[in-house]
């Protein structure tokens, strides 16, 4: 990028692009959309991509690209899946993941539709040094019979039909039911990228295949499916693996494996001294009462999710809270529970109310050091658990 280019973009990065929008003449002869484009766009890059949004070398794809791509951290987690020293990554996009992938792999190919976007990305693998990339421009479908074998092939389809969020495999861009067939006997290795609204049961269902899926999240929130096919290894259950990235640190969870059955957890009569939430890549997975099961945990309804113990179990992946009243939902109940409480973090589980009402019912401000649980015991009785975070 040119350096007079760079410093435009480097002393409007806290500015409002809407107000810049406005600016009838804009630092000529640039082209004003040009610069509040890579300047809106690094503004969404700054926590998701934070060693590229200090890069000023680097050019920017349109904002929409930045707020669909993956974020550094799921990047390097997922090329921390890849085996072999060759790669093809087909649905190019930002390149962000082909980066990480590059750093990995001795040979890799990037493939993107749109000449923009792969003009974009050729520039910035320049950039960063990663000359074992290799940009190809054109349509996935069209150019597959070309394509050499490679250990692994990486596919994130787009997951918009229209304008709107699509949640079947026939419906991704390109087909996936069509493409992945077709990827069988060209690798060792498929990794596909999903959003976490796809139905991981309907998932596994249709594709037996699968030797494991990773539920990834960023801050205790789930981003993606990863999922992982090895065409010529012998067919095993299929792993479920949760993952929370945090920028300094990895949780990394073996849930089990999918379809294996399971013994029965057990239900509890009455809340223990400690309440279990489990981690939202566990709820995501459906693995949570398998789970639970490693501490022997207790239930409280098969709909509320939630668990209880007289034993702390500090490593147990997700939150955990030490109990310090559990009440009925009756008016008497919750003026003498609640009358020295005025502020507290509400989370609500298999509840009639939702925690915006039930907030509003207990005219209690949000935040502070206690969280109260609005849930249901297994004979359907209604709870409210005050419980303080260990």
């Amino acid at each position: 990028m040119a350096s007079a280019f760079a410093d435009i973009i480097r002393s409007h990065l806290e500015d409002d692009v809407h107000a810049l929008a406005l600016k009838a003449h804009w630092y000529e002869p640039y082209n004003k959309l040009d610069l509040i484009q890579q300047i809106q766009a690094r503004q969404k890059a700054k926590s998701k991509l934070p060693s590229w949004y200090g890069n000023f070398d680097l050019l920017f794809p349109p904002p929409l690209s930045i707020e669909q791509c993956s974020s550094e951290l799921t990047a390097a987690y997922k090329a921390s899946l890849v085996t072999g020293d060759s790669l093809a990554d087909l649905t190019g996009g930002t390149g962000v993941d082909t980066a990480a992938f590059a750093r990995r792999c001795q040979h890799v190919l990037f493939v993107e539709q749109q000449e923009n976007l792969a003009a974009t990305a050729r520039h910035n693998f320049q950039t960063l040094g990663l000359n074992q990339v290799t940009v190809v421009t054109g349509d996935v479908m069209q150019l597959l019979e070309n394509l050499p074998l490679t250990d692994c092939i990486y596919v994130d389809p787009v997951r918009r039909k229209e304008g709107h969020k699509v949640f079947r495999l026939e419906d991704c861009s390109p087909d996936l039911t069509v493409l992945v067939p077709r990827l069988l006997p060209r690798c060792h290795q498929i990794l596909l990228k999903l959003s976490p609204l796809f139905d991981l049961t309907l998932l596994l269902r249709q594709w037996p295949e699968i030797c494991a899926v990773h539920v990834v999240s960023v801050h205790h929130e789930v981003k993606e499916l990863l999922v992982e096919i090895r065409p010529a290894e012998p067919r095993t259950p299929t792993r479920i693996v949760c993952v929370n990235l945090e920028n300094d640190r990895q949780q990394i969870v073996p849930c089990g494996c999918f379809g294996q059955p399971h013994s029965n957890i057990g239900y509890c009569e009455k809340l223990l001294h400690y309440l279990y939430e489990p981690h939202p890549t566990l709820m995501k997975s459906g693995m949570m009462d398998a789970y639970a099961k490693r501490f022997h945990l207790l239930k409280l309804h098969p709909h509320s999710h939630l668990y209880t113990s007289d034993v702390l179990h500090a490593d147990f992946f997700g939150r955990v809270f030490a109990i310090d009243q559990c009440f009925g939902f009756s008016s008497k109940e919750l003026r003498k529970s609640l009358a020295s409480v005025e502020q507290a973090n509400i989370s609500v589980r298999n509840f009639p109310l939702s925690a915006e009402q039930l907030r509003k019912k207990l005219k209690l401000r949000d935040g502070g050091s206690l969280t109260l649980f609005a849930t249901t015991l297994r004979h359907g009785e209604k709870v409210l658990v005050l419980g303080v975070k260990v």
